[in-house]
């Protein structure tokens, strides 16, 4: 039995408003799942129109069980987890599972990257993770990857990480970390 404490629960609850404001700010619809996915999926909710599954992290969250319900759905997942929980704030970080000819793959560490408000919204492997960074396009039809970063100097990086945080964090309500 896995125990569930009050502060499992604060950060299960932020991850999933921050996951519903992530869908917000693509402009997505979210649906609960029908009986028909695998139960593992069941308390997330689905957009038909990208073929994405929005979840959010919770103590009892299977990562194998979420890998084998994508690969067996065909769909892709986004994963919406708190770093951290002080009071009513965390920051969030994304780890993608993209299900591409059968195999699904998993990109941990996303951070939100946007040039401004309303712009293009884009997906970037964190540049202090060490591997060659990885950028994807988010848009109403789903997740791409790009060719390139979406930014042409140190400074627009910068300031793409600072205004996508802060445009996040205002759709979740000012939950500041």
């Amino acid at each position: 039995m896995i125990y569930v404490s009050e502060e499992d629960r604060k950060r299960a609850a932020l991850a999933k408003e921050a996951a519903r404001a992530f869908a917000g700010l693509v402009g997505w619809t979210l649906v609960p799942f029908t009986s028909i996915m695998p139960p593992v999926l069941a308390e997330f909710e689905y957009v038909e129109r990208a073929n994405i599954v929005m979840a959010h992290w919770h103590k009892k969250l299977s990562l194998t069980g979420l890998i084998k319900a994508v690969a067996e759905c065909r769909t892709d997942l986004l994963l919406v987890e708190p770093s951290q929980v002080s009071g009513k704030q965390a920051s969030s970080y994304i780890t993608l599972l993209l299900c591409r000819d059968g195999e699904v793959q998993i990109i941990t560490g996303l951070w939100l990257w946007l040039q401004e408000p309303g712009g293009p919204i884009h997906l970037v492997t964190n540049p202090d993770g060490g591997d060659e960074m990885r950028a994807f396009m988010v848009d109403r039809g789903g997740i791409c990857p790009l060719p390139t970063l979406p930014w042409s100097t140190a400074e627009a990086q910068r300031l793409g990480f600072w205004t996508a945080r802060r445009h996040w964090e205002l759709t979740i309500g000012g939950h500041y970390a």
